[in-house]
């Protein structure tokens, strides 16, 4: 009664699907080399202000469009799953790890979640057997592609690897955006492919570049020569000094004289100026009341003809008193500006 209602609600097919998808899950398989395979842990990578949440031991690459890395719950293996979502932009994205591998092992890899909220979801799964992180690369060996609706497609695929590092691509191509778009993707792994014998693989040469012999091949010396003698001229050709002309013709070897090396001499202290001699003022000027029209001074023509000894002799000692003053001041002057030894 139960499985006829199941059957008629078409429920079957879909838990028997389900029963079939437990029954591979990659992380499971013996032999997985991939870590982080149940995108359990993220990490945060911030392109400016924009934060994309990516499965830790993955990476990403964005070929297309915009869109967000986010953890859901969304999984059938259990919680967390990776989410990819756009809010109507097309992409082209999706993720890759770096495995290290045997040389000349043939490896499978298989996802166990890609459930999209569209069919135009592209996914198909990569393997670049020299370990190159280009999804582009003509080394990448793809799975087929899927566009339905379902939720965990087959996309295994094989390859044989030809150096110590194998790389695993997820691949989502969203060409026709509806709005809010999104798809999960979870357990993605490789393993070595039982199935195929091991193969001796010659290591892919290194990048670095091998020196190259000398293309040409010294003669050797003959035996009639004495080696000793040709080291010997050599050493003594290069130890004859080569002449210099800058020891004769340096500058530099005269030092500059400088001003403030050689003390400047006291400046001399000019004598003062010396000052003339008192122009000789006739008597009947020195005298009180000459200049006045006094009747009691001594007129001119009286000091011309000699007449008053007595006021003679006064001005006369005047004017001698007069002379030595100037004389005496003179001295004193002189001998204040005078410098001290």
């Amino acid at each position: 009664m139960g499985v006829g209602l199941l059957l008629c609600l078409g429920l079957v097919p879909v838990l028997q699907r389900r029963v079939n998808a437990g029954d591979t899950n990659p992380c499971l398989k013996p032999g997985n080399l991939t870590q982080n395979c149940g995108f359990d842990t993220f990490v945060d990578d911030w392109q400016g202000d924009r934060r994309y949440q990516i499965p830790e031991a993955w990476w990403y690459f964005i070929l297309a469009g915009e869109l967000e890395y986010r953890p859901s719950d969304d999984t059938y293996w259990g919680a967390p799953s990776l989410w990819m979502l756009s809010d109507g932009v097309p992409y082209t994205a999706g993720i890759y790890q770096q495995v290290r591998v045997t040389p000349g092992v043939v490896y499978m890899t298989d996802i166990g979640w890609a459930a999209p909220s569209q069919e135009d979801f592209e996914r198909k799964l990569g393997l670049d057997p020299t370990g190159g992180t280009d999804p582009l690369a003509p080394t990448v060996i793809w799975s087929r592609s899927e566009w339905t609706k379902t939720r965990w497609p087959d996309l295994t695929v094989s390859a044989r690897a030809t150096g110590p590092t194998m790389t695993v691509f997820v691949w989502v191509h969203h060409p026709r955006a509806y709005g809010l778009d999104w798809i999960f993707l979870d357990a993605v792994g490789l393993w070595p492919d039982p199935s195929q014998p091991a193969a001796t693989v010659t290591p892919v040469p290194s990048a670095t570049a091998t020196r190259r012999p000398p293309t040409r091949t010294p003669s050797p010396v003959p035996l009639t020569e004495t080696p000793t003698a040709t080291a010997t001229a050599s050493a003594t050709e290069t130890q004859v000094p080569t002449p210099t002309p800058t020891d004769t013709s340096t500058p530099t070897a005269t030092p500059t004289p400088t001003w403030t090396a050689t003390p400047r001499p006291p400046t001399a202290t000019p004598f003062p100026t010396r000052t003339p001699l008192p122009t000789l003022v006739p008597m009947a000027q020195l005298v009180p009341g000459t200049q006045n029209g006094d009747e009691s001074g001594i007129l001119e023509s009286d000091v011309g003809s000699g007449k008053s000894p007595a006021t003679m002799l006064i001005g006369v000692g005047a004017l001698a008193a007069v002379v030595s003053a100037g004389v005496g001041g003179r001295w004193l002057l002189r001998r204040r500006n005078a410098p001290r030894e």
